[in-house]
């Protein structure tokens, strides 16, 4: 709604080529001139849009504030202040001026000045014509001063910051992205002078994203966080049994920076029983529990889900080759990436547009082959054919990981006393 214009002093923050434009400009002062001729060459170059409302413009320091003038409202960021006149007509520029020489400026009379200006505004390519997208992790949202992990009481941030770290590693492990982690965004804004807390809103978030040159900013909230023991007294044999259970809620979505558009929005909601508690932990002993690394795991088991869930919508696993000796490579690799895992191969076929949006929902999906993951490297990984036809798989083909099914639990729950080859039995407390 609000015209940005940068006059950036970080032009390597960019990726973007620039739009050259020679603009004159007309002003009572030689800086209303200067102004002017810098709107005129963003419309040029970005294009104009028409509303409702009018707007005036001028300079402001690179703070956001907002002063009541009269009537008027003002608002100030970035350099550059609007303010609201209450009449019928808007117009909106939106554009990043990377910089601007001063061509020619004369004083035409009394109360009229003008300059020519050569301006370069920066051509912001979309998302998805870029080659590597860069992603923003912004500091994650936590509500609780701190969250509890058995007898380990771990503060607020730096569960955030161990979820954000686990999360610029998965994805930068996917070779698809330049990721700005929390570390340099929170720098950066401190250099800039940019507030940024867990009360910003979205829209500044969006703002700092696009000065930071992002292409997507990953938001999220971590609305729970807990591995907890529970002691519970068995009627039939008189004795106390330890079960344990393990959370973590994070709502995220993924921003389109430059347009605010969501582009994914998504929950990862990890509850663990005593059994998959006790993966948590390479060596598992109920009277010596390494709580530190059993926080960590379950923390770096959230930030896999959500990668997994952004790498399947944005950047699937695909076929890179097939070779000759039936040698098949995907083009992703990594942590998340498994020995043995299961991948289905998947032909697609008609497009299928949505009827009220004139959107596409995707492609229709046909499995063609299943593959198994055999070696793995850093962005890579080696498949052989497990099922299906070979000759079926091409380059490109998208990969989807065959989900675990879950065996139909016995009817009735599973006796704890373990019967001994000598005749005895084991009690689950021994």
């Amino acid at each position: 709604m609000l015209l940005i214009i940068v006059a950036t002093a970080c032009p390597q923050a960019f990726s973007a080529d620039t739009i050259v434009r020679e603009t004159k400009g007309q002003g009572a002062t030689r800086d209303q001139a200067i102004r002017n001729a810098l709107l005129e060459a963003v419309s040029q170059a970005k294009g104009v849009k028409v509303g409702s409302g009018e707007y005036s413009l001028g300079y402001q320091s690179a703070t956001v504030d907002i002063e009541k003038k009269d009537s008027k409202k003002e608002v100030g960021f970035d350099a550059v202040s609007v303010q609201t006149e209450g009449t019928l007509h808007k117009t909106e520029f939106e554009g990043l001026v990377k910089s601007y020489d001063i061509l020619d400026e004369k004083k035409v009379d009394d109360k009229t000045y003008e300059v020519r200006l050569k301006v370069y505004v920066f051509d912001y390519v979309a998302p998805g014509m870029t080659s590597r997208l860069r992603l923003a992790i912004m500091p994650l949202k936590t509500p609780s001063i701190y969250y509890v992990f058995g007898s380990l009481q771990m503060p607020s941030t730096e569960v955030s910051m161990k979820l954000s770290q686990n999360l610029s590693t998965s994805l930068t492990e996917t070779n698809k992205f330049a990721v700005l982690d929390r570390e340099y965004i929170v720098d950066f804004a401190h250099e800039r002078g940019i507030l940024l807390s867990d009360d910003t809103s979205l829209e500044e978030k969006a703002k700092l994203g696009k000065v930071l040159g992002a292409d997507y900013m990953l938001v999220g909230t971590v609305s729970d966080a807990r591995l907890q023991k529970k002691t519970l007294v068995s009627t039939a044999i008189g004795h106390e049994l330890n079960e344990y259970e393990a959370d973590f809620v994070f709502d995220y979505r993924v921003i389109v920076a430059p347009t605010r558009e969501v582009k994914l929005a998504d929950t990862v909601n990890i509850a663990l029983e005593t059994e998959e508690v006790k993966k948590l932990t390479k060596d598992w002993d109920p009277k010596d529990l390494d709580y530190k690394e059993m926080t960590d795991n379950l923390i770096l088991k959230a930030a896999n889900q959500v990668v997994e869930n952004i790498i399947n919508a944005l950047y699937p696993i695909r076929i890179a080759s097939v070779g000759k000796d039936g040698q098949i490579v995907i083009n992703q690799g990594g942590k998340r990436i498994p020995e043995g895992l299961l991948l289905d191969v998947i032909a697609e076929g008609k497009e299928i547009i949505d009827t009220d949006t004139k959107e596409s929902l995707g492609k229709t999906e046909n499995c063609v082959a299943t593959i198994k993951v055999t070696k793995v490297m850093p962005r890579i990984a080696y498949a052989e054919l497990a099922k299906g036809d070979i000759a079926k798989i091409s380059e490109g083909m998208v990969c989807r990981p065959q989900k675990e099914v879950q065996e139909k639990p016995a009817e009735g729950r599973k006796s704890d006393v373990e019967r001994l080859p000598s005749g005895g039995v084991k009690l689950p407390f021994d």
